[in-house]
């Protein structure tokens, strides 16, 4: 595992240098498609927050609903005082919330 994600590291590194040294610039590569509906699908199985990184914003919140016809997730803070509807197209990274910082938050501490 630790292999894998050296040899991913050192890819990306490489891609940026020559980005940099060509004066080309390319797009992130965003989670395949796959990947994020598992991590989706297990934060409602296990009813855990979710942190989401789309469209150069990000947040933070449960995940209130996942429409897989329209292929979107609507999101809600902690506090429950806002949400958003995040397309799966726009996602590009998706991780699990710790407990934690799931506490936290609701107590405004963070």
């Amino acid at each position: 595992m630790e292999n894998l994600a050296m040899k991913k590291f050192l890819e990306i590194v490489k891609d940026r240098a020559n980005e940099f040294f060509n004066g080309k610039v390319s797009t992130p590569a965003p989670l395949e498609d796959e990947r994020i509906i598992e991590i989706i699908q297990q934060a409602l199985r296990k009813k855990q927050g979710v942190h989401v990184i789309f469209s150069n914003k990000s947040f933070t919140g449960d995940i209130v609903k996942y429409d897989q016809e329209r292929r979107q997730l609507i999101v809600k803070n902690f506090k429950k005082s806002m949400s958003t509807i995040i397309r799966i197209s726009e996602i590009q990274k998706i991780s699990l919330v710790p407990n934690n910082i799931r506490i936290a938050q609701q107590k405004g501490e963070v």
